[in-house]
């Protein structure tokens, strides 16, 4: 199982650049991703796998604090190949208000096949999403 952190430091020097091409992540069956990282890159692709029977867990930052929430249920395209068996958000390890914290979800692969999962950052009352992850995932 392999888990994605990023770690950098930021000095008037050195202001991060968002790239130009979207991030992408492989092969792993767990995937974390920062708030800090969709503000720099809203769109991700990311590419999992795991075998059948296998979970895929993918965490990513969230601050509802701001009215902004990812969706609840991930749009799947094949439900005969994985299913979302959880979702919920983990607070922040302090009291401070506005500090963000991450939302995990959890598939369970139940096939082997190819599908891709969509998860969309939005207000509700607005419907546009403004960070997007889109998985394609592997079931070995």
């Amino acid at each position: 199982m392999g888990t994605l952190l990023f770690v950098g430091s930021c000095t008037e020097e050195s202001i991060p650049t968002p790239p130009t091409e979207p991030a992408d992540w492989y092969g792993y069956s767990d995937v974390r991703i920062p708030i800090e990282q969709f503000q720099l890159q809203p769109h991700t692709d990311v590419v999992m796998s795991t075998v059948l029977g296998g979970e895929l867990t993918i965490t990513l930052g969230s601050n509802p604090t701001t009215g902004y929430q990812w969706s609840e249920d991930a749009e799947i395209s094949d439900e005969t190949i994985i299913q979302q068996v959880s979702h919920e958000f983990v607070g922040p390890d302090t009291d401070v208000p506005g500090t963000p914290g991450e939302e995990v979800w959890v598939f369970k692969a139940l096939e082997r096949g190819t599908v891709t999962i969509l998860l969309e950052y939005s207000r509700s009352w607005t419907g546009a999403g403004l960070w997007a992850v889109n998985i394609t995932a592997t079931i070995k």
